[in-house]
């Protein structure tokens, strides 16, 4: 709890409050469709990334070489209803990135694919501190307590580690080398599982088809890894010791056990996956996706807050 650079998030009042309601008003709440709602203090939440480098020691002099992140996704853990939610987020999603000095003061911000987080002459780590804070006000300076990146070139040995997982291919898609076809059961180890996680085509809505690829393949790794460490928690480090060449994280060894320890009690079902609602557009560069304000809060308020009795 104490890696969180904020205790709850900050969400705007939109909605009037009565004299009855602010008689009992207290710091963190939000009346949401006329019923009134406080944050889940007990919630833990994780940021996991997959950065777009094939090595956390490359480097290149001319460019920032934080690299950005392809994968993001939320990881959310509830010690009260004993339960996991994971929330896909998507690379394109704009919002404002800033750009940091060397001290870690604000350079410039704009508007900008949340993937982008650098800081200038930064390495990794410093800009997965960046991505925190990027999603974090995504989700109105929503507390985050630790943060894992993994490079590319971890999708193999991770996968290898728990022995493959096997995916339902959602979409008809060309990898190149090998071709995947919609409806089939694929069993994927090796070049298969970096391909089918990592490429993507060029057309409108290729990012948004690689994140629905992405979802169905970090849904069978967790299980497959949920599977594993429910039977024995131990076994999660000998699954991170597979891919820690190619990770960084803000949590100790320790922690990661503890953690594990934690989510082989918990439960997670077809409802446990959120979707970011928005729509994607073509940019000037690349897609973008502005997310749907309205229903974003709602889903942020269903997963993260709890109705205030009477």
């Amino acid at each position: 709890m104490d890696q969180a650079e904020t205790i709850e998030p900050v969400m705007e009042q939109t909605e009037v409050i009565t004299k009855t309601e602010s008689a009992k008003w207290q710091d963190g709440w939000v009346k949401h469709n006329g019923e009134v709602y406080a944050y889940k203090e007990n919630l833990m939440s994780f940021l996991i990334m997959g950065i777009d480098k094939t090595s956390i020691t490359e480097t290149d002099p001319e460019a920032l070489d934080g690299g950005n992140a392809d994968v993001l996704m939320l990881f959310v853990m509830d010690p009260v209803k004993k339960h996991i939610d994971f929330i896909p987020i998507n690379r394109n999603t704009m919002v404002d990135v800033n750009v940091y000095d060397k001290e870690g003061d604000v350079l410039s911000s704009n508007l900008a694919q949340i993937a982008v987080q650098h800081g200038v002459g930064s390495g990794l780590e410093d800009s997965c501190e960046y991505e925190v804070r990027a999603v974090s006000n995504l989700f109105y300076q929503l507390p985050i307590h630790g943060y894992a990146a993994m490079t590319m070139d971890g999708i193999v040995p991770l996968c290898d580690a728990i022995g493959g997982v096997d995916v339902v291919v959602p979409e008809d898609y060309d990898a190149g080398s090998i071709t995947f076809t919609k409806g089939e059961t694929v069993h994927l180890e090796d070049e298969e599982a970096y391909l089918f996680v990592r490429s993507r085509d060029t057309e409108v809505g290729g990012a948004d088809r690689r994140l629905e690829r992405q979802q169905v393949y970090l849904e069978a790794l967790i299980d497959k890894i949920y599977e594993t460490i429910k039977n024995d928690p131990l076994s999660f480090m000998s699954i991170y010791n597979s891919v820690s060449d190619y990770t960084v994280t803000s949590i100790s060894g320790s922690k990661l056990i503890y953690l594990a320890t934690e989510a082989a009690g918990y439960e997670y079902d077809n409802d446990s996956v959120h979707e970011i609602p928005g729509a994607t557009t073509q940019g000037n560069v690349s897609d973008e996706f502005y997310v749907d304000d309205d229903k974003f809060r709602d889903m942020v308020i269903d997963i993260f807050y709890e109705k205030v009795d009477d």
